[in-house]
């Protein structure tokens, strides 16, 4: 996705538009988000830490993968098992598309991350456990279009207890940006909505919605509730609401694994 961003900004310099730009995040609704700047997201990757807040990684692995492929029917028990390489739904998966990591709070709640990038949705295998979310949503998720450049993640707490499934079309993301909406599902009941974010502040105040494409994403509740939100410009910002921890964890590590996924 990251050249998309980077024709973005560029564009939008060219139509007068100030490069200092914020992402913005404007209603009521948003009055008391906490916003954190991203460190350690560019530059040189090797032993990469990527932090904001109170949230640091303590590990990131860009090719997780045991073989140049991965096949996945959905995997049970925990993400060091050596039946976890089961886990993410396509058949076409090479080492320099995935990437794991795993983010900590100050208090040591943990969340465990396994990404995937550039998936064609075309070849996406569900798998075979009837109880997955994509399966349950997979109609109302539009699984089966032909674009080549959909992001997937299987979110997980430290003790594997509880999974939640990211799903992202980038391309959706930059031509549809006022329709599009990804999804952070863990059943039909209980998910998020990924929407794109175009409002943008200038260093004078000015709010202003861009023409075109994506600088960020905002997450909000099925209900259509704002919980948190993440900037894609620069080194990247991350804001949450005041939720549970449990809530914050799962929020902190679905922002970091959509910044990082320029970099897989």
């Amino acid at each position: 996705m990251k050249p998309y961003i980077t024709i973005i900004l560029i564009l939008l310099s060219i139509t007068g538009y100030s490069q200092s730009m914020k992402l913005a995040l404007t209603g009521e609704e948003w009055k008391d988000v906490s916003e954190y700047t991203v460190k350690g997201r560019q530059g040189i990757l090797i032993n990469q830490k990527l932090s904001f807040g109170e949230y640091k990684t303590l590990l990131i692995d860009r090719s997780w993968t045991k073989g140049s492929t991965v096949f996945s029917g959905m995997s049970y028990g925990i993400p060091t098992d050596a039946q976890f390489q089961k886990i993410i739904g396509s058949n076409r998966v090479k080492k320099n598309q995935t990437l794991y990591f795993s983010l900590q709070d100050s208090s040591g709640l943990q969340g465990r991350a396994y990404c995937v990038s550039k998936i064609n949705s075309r070849d996406f295998i569900i798998g075979d456990n009837p109880n997955s979310p994509l399966n349950i949503s997979s109609s109302w998720l539009e699984i089966g279009d032909k674009n080549s450049n959909t992001f997937y993640a299987l979110i997980y707490d430290a003790q594997a207890t509880t999974r939640w499934e990211l799903l992202l079309d980038n391309v959706a993301v930059q031509e549809k940006p006022k329709s599009y909406a990804g999804y952070l599902i863990k059943s039909a009941d209980e998910y998020y909505q990924i929407k794109p974010a175009q409002k943008v502040v200038t260093k004078k105040g000015k709010v202003s919605t861009i023409p075109f494409g994506s600088i960020g994403f905002e997450i909000f509740t099925k209900e259509g509730e704002p919980v948190a939100a993440v900037s894609m410009i620069d080194n990247g910002v991350v804001f949450l609401k005041p939720l549970t921890p449990e809530q914050r964890i799962l929020l902190a590590t679905t922002c970091a694994a959509l910044l990082l996924q320029e970099q897989i």
